[in-house]
């Protein structure tokens, strides 16, 4: 569910950014000599409507099962019931967990939002790092002109059992500053925020190029934890690499597959053959 709007420059959005509305769709050629595309629409990424409604219901409906399942541990266990006490305690780990993913999900729908202005990008996504960074959210108002280039790359976590591949992209000012825009899985493109598709158009309107920064192998535990990976752990994948690793996956997870087949064959024909 995408609420990715066009509006005409001459609304809200363009003086509350102190905006100059444009004069037409015409490129002008600013003083470092890049080509700014000025354009006279605004273009805003946010989730639908509809989105943030269905997880904001969805998080009230479980949050009081949520809640009462404290006070029933605590009973349980302050009277020395241990029995069903420890199963209880894997479903509140597995709720808890659930929760969080929900609020997560909560928060980047009502909160996460992109405005490509004539002039400006506002961003307000979620930022830093750490074991919680989808629940910290920052808001950045970057000109076109400060600008020094756009750049993507895809992250491999894993290995041949379990890879997993995400593009991301991030802005890099003049002054140095890296802004992350976030990251997509290529095989499901998050509609309401397609990263790339949203660092393409920043680029095009701040007349600068986007840079391809290849495949990069990265730490998962440290990704998770917000640690920032040396030199050395950055190894860079071709994309020879990248088939290879995507043959021995198909090839171990045909395995497996062959395998329980096998092994359900097995069961099956050992039932058979017991006697009556």
């Amino acid at each position: 569910m995408s609420d990715a709007n066009v509006a005409r420059a001459d609304d809200n959005f363009a003086s509350a950014l102190g905006e100059p509305a444009p004069s037409g769709d015409a490129a002008t050629l600013t003083g470092d000599t890049r080509l700014v595309p000025m354009s006279g629409e605004r273009i805003v990424y946010r989730a639908s409507g509809g989105r943030r409604v269905a997880f904001s219901f969805i998080l009230l409906v479980l949050l009081p099962f949520f809640v009462s399942l404290g006070p029933m541990l605590w009973s349980r266990i302050s009277h020395g019931l241990w029995e069903g006490t420890i199963g209880l305690m894997v479903i509140a780990v597995g709720f808890a967990i659930v929760m969080f993913l929900v609020l997560v999900e909560v928060l980047h729908s009502i909160r996460s939002r992109v405005e490509l202005g004539n002039t400006a990008v506002r961003l307000t996504l979620p930022s830093g790092r750490g074991p919680q960074p989808m629940l910290r959210y920052q808001t950045h108002k970057i000109a076109y002109k400060d600008i020094e280039a756009v750049e993507m790359r895809r992250e491999v976590y894993g290995g041949v059992w379990a890879p997993m591949m995400l593009k991301g992209a991030r802005i890099i000012t003049k002054g140095g500053d890296k802004i992350r825009l976030g990251y997509v899985n290529e095989a499901n493109v998050d509609p309401a925020f397609p990263y790339i598709e949203i660092a393409e158009r920043i680029a095009h309107r701040a007349g600068v190029e986007l840079i391809d920064a290849g495949n990069v192998r990265r730490s998962m535990p440290k990704k998770m934890l917000g640690i920032v990976s040396g030199p050395r752990e950055k190894h860079s994948i071709d994309e020879i690499q990248m088939r290879e690793l995507n043959r021995k996956h198909a090839r171990l997870m045909a395995a497996l597959v062959v395998g329980l087949v096998l092994l359900v064959g097995f069961g099956i024909v050992g039932d058979m053959m017991q006697p009556g």
